[in-house]
C-alpha cells in the first residue's frame, strides 16, 4: 500500500478507514454497441499492443495516483470529494439529500477505495481483435505497438491497427445511507458507506496503418461516458462499478467500425 500510494501526503495514510483496493471486472460485449456498420472486404489485419497512455489520476494538494502498478492498472477512486465532504441521502438533517443526486459535479480527492483491473492492455486488445472479426476482418494479435518495431515482415496482413489508450476512468462518491439502530436504552442513527454516482470513461485513439510499410491511412477518437444513476435521474441501473466500466468501454470499442471516416478509407481500399 506504501509503495502504491505514492506521492500521497501523509495525513490521508493516517485516515481512520485507509483506501482499500476494489478491484474491478471489466468485460467487453458487443451487444452493447450502438449502429451498425456494411459488410467489409475482408482484408487480414493485424491488432498492434495498445500503448497506455493515461494520465494520473489526481488526489487532493497535487499529488496523483500512479497510473499502473504490479500489472494493475489504477482506474481512479471511490471517496468523497473535500469540498463536499460527508454527504447523507436519506436523512431530514439540513445539508442531506432526500434522493440520490446523479452526476458528478466534483471528482473525489479523499480515496476510500481505489478502483483497479489486471491486463488492460491485453483486455482492450482482446476487445479490438473481437470487434474487427465481428466487422469481417482476419485478424491476428501480436505484442508490439507500433509497426515499425516488428523485426521482419512476418505477419500476412493488410492493416495494422494500433491503440493508444488515452482515459480510462472509473470514480464514484460514496455517499452514507443512515440506519436505525436499536439498542436497550435507545435508539440512534448509523451512518452506513454506500456508492454513490458513478461515471466511466474512454478514450481510445485508433489507428490503421497500412501493413508492412507503416503508412498512416486513418487515425481519430472513440469515446464514451456512462453516469450511473444517469443523469436527471436517481436511481442506479448497474449493479455495480464493474458494469459501468464495461458498459462504457464496449461501446467505445463498438463504435470502431461505425465511424463514417473510417468506412470510407475501408470500403474504397
Amino acid at each position: 500500500m506504501l509503495i502504491l500510494w505514492t506521492g500521497c501526503s501523509p495525513g490521508l495514510l493516517t485516515k481512520p478507514r485507509p483506501p482499500r483496493f476494489i478491484r474491478v471486472a471489466v468485460q467487453y460485449s458487443p451487444s452493447l454497441a450502438k449502429g451498425s456498420h456494411p459488410q467489409f472486404p475482408p482484408a487480414p489485419v493485424v491488432v498492434l499492443l495498445p500503448n497506455d497512455q493515461r494520465a494520473p489520476y489526481p488526489v487532493r494538494k497535487g499529488q496523483v495516483l500512479p497510473v499502473s502498478q504490479d500489472n494493475a492498472a489504477i482506474l481512479g477512486i471511490w471517496g468523497i470529494n473535500a469540498k463536499e465532504g460527508t454527504i447523507r441521502i436519506n436523512s431530514d438533517d439540513l445539508g442531506a439529500q432526500r434522493r440520490m443526486k446523479a452526476g458528478i459535479s466534483q471528482i473525489p480527492d479523499v480515496p476510500r477505495g481505489i478502483f483497479i483491473t489486471t491486463g488492460l492492455s491485453r483486455l482492450v486488445q482482446d476487445a479490438i481483435e473481437n470487434h474487427l472479426r465481428e466487422g469481417g476482418f482476419p485478424v491476428r494479435k501480436v505484442d508490439f505497438s507500433f509497426p515499425h518495431e516488428s523485426a521482419v515482415n512476418e505477419e500476412p496482413a493488410q492493416y495494422a491497427v494500433g491503440c493508444t489508450i488515452e482515459r480510462f476512468s472509473l470514480i464514484s462518491l460514496e455517499r452514507h445511507y443512515e440506519k436505525l439502530v436499536y439498542t436497550p436504552l435507545h435508539a440512534h442513527p448509523v451512518a452506513i458507506p454506500v456508492r454513490g454516482p458513478t461515471q466511466a470513461e474512454v478514450i481510445l485513439t485508433i489507428t490503421f496503418y497500412r501493413w508492412p510499410s507503416s503508412e498512416v491511412l486513418w487515425k481519430g477518437k472513440v469515446a464514451h461516458v456512462v453516469d450511473d444513476p444517469p443523469l436527471r435521474e436517481n436511481e442506479f441501473l448497474y449493479a455495480n462499478p464493474g458494469e459501468v466500466m464495461s458498459t462504457a468501454f464496449s461501446r467505445a470499442v463498438g463504435s470502431i467500425l461505425i465511424t463514417q471516416s473510417l468506412q470510407e478509407v475501408l470500403l474504397t481500399r
